[in-house]
């Protein structure tokens, strides 16, 4: 039995020893086990792949053509809670096994959403530059902040880190509205949280949080059209996926002033080379971080230990193990 971990340079950075572990712990140790770094080859990645029976990626596309080319493929494993980049629906006619980990960094997510928020609400970047490179430590060097408790805290999406968001903000004092179609009134209210339209959202926000799936329906929901309906100059935040910003219309928004800040955890492009083009880098008015929301110790081994054993479940044909299958295939 072949598995193969396959992704990109970055997220290969780390102890593969933990998921290692576990392929053989569940299936053996003559269980074979390769590493490959995909460089942008889609040809020389299906040659990578060619025999194997599971797949462990953390954010490597695999396309129709790229699963079609393995029909020996039985599973995919994903360390993440998204799977847009991955064609469930490709593999389902194949017969090829999708898994998610689901719940692993809910906590470290929310706090993070709270870190970016205050951090660009209260503009700690400006004041952190003036200190670090002007030796200037003058509070009045800027201007332009809200008191939290006068705030609107508009959250996007309430799953399980929307819900955990809304609870943080509550402690800060925030009056908190959110935009969660599926989400029923009366949980909302017992959450303390009011529900909205999205357009209602945009309006009343002076903070809007990201914390939605992507799905087609909701990619770049924050627009042209949505910055021009958001009339509190508000913070925005994103710790989901960069897709789900238009990012040229995020920057106009900013220049223009529709915008007080954004923190992102998340972009559209998330590479080294990008860091060196990105109109984001160096504005005073932007923080970014490296899609490290997620990140703690244990968060990190949890997406590591639940990525591998839903491999191991799906080779074992033991479905109902798997933490999450996002499709419907019979092991």
């Amino acid at each position: 039995m072949k598995i193969v971990i396959a992704d990109y340079k970055e997220p290969l950075n780390r102890d593969l020893e933990i998921e290692k572990h576990f392929f053989r712990k569940g299936l053996g140790d003559d269980i074979e086990i390769e590493t490959y770094e995909y460089n942008g080859d889609v040809e020389d990645l299906k040659r990578a792949i060619s025999g194997a029976d599971g797949i462990l990626t953390s954010y490597l596309e695999f396309p129709a053509e790229v699963i079609e080319s393995n029909s020996n493929l039985k599973g995919i494993s994903i360390e993440a809670t998204g799977y847009n980049f991955v064609d469930a629906d490709a593999a389902q006619k194949q017969g090829t096994a999708v898994a998610v980990i689901g719940e692993y960094c809910t906590q470290e997510v929310a706090d993070h959403t709270m870190a970016l928020a205050l951090a660009v609400s209260r503009k700690l970047k400006h004041y952190d530059r003036e200190i670090e490179y002007k030796h200037k430590y003058d509070y009045n060097s800027t201007s332009g902040m809200k008191r939290m408790e006068d705030c609107t805290f508009g959250i996007m999406g309430l799953g399980k880190i929307g819900k955990a968001v809304a609870k943080r903000a509550k402690g800060f004092g925030f009056h908190i509205i959110a935009y969660s179609p599926s989400w029923p009134e009366k949980a909302a209210q017992e959450l303390g949280v009011e529900l909205v339209t999205k357009e209602e959202l945009y309006k009343r926000s002076d903070i809007i949080t990201l914390n939605m799936r992507l799905t087609p329906e909701n990619e770049n929901i924050l627009n042209r059209d949505a910055f021009e309906m958001m009339e509190k100059k508000p913070v925005i935040v994103n710790v989901s996926r960069g897709q789900l910003i238009d990012e040229e219309a995020l920057l106009e928004a900013l220049d223009s002033g529709k915008v007080f800040g954004a923190g992102l955890d998340v972009l559209v492009e998330e590479t080294d080379e990008n860091t060196k083009k990105s109109p984001f880098v160096g504005r005073e008015d932007v923080i970014l971080t490296p899609h490290s929301a997620f990140y703690s110790d244990k968060a990190l081994f949890e997406c590591q230990r639940i990525g591998a054993e839903n491999l191991v479940y799906i080779l074992k044909r033991e479905k109902d193990k798997v933490f999450r299958m996002v499709n419907d295939v019979e092991l």
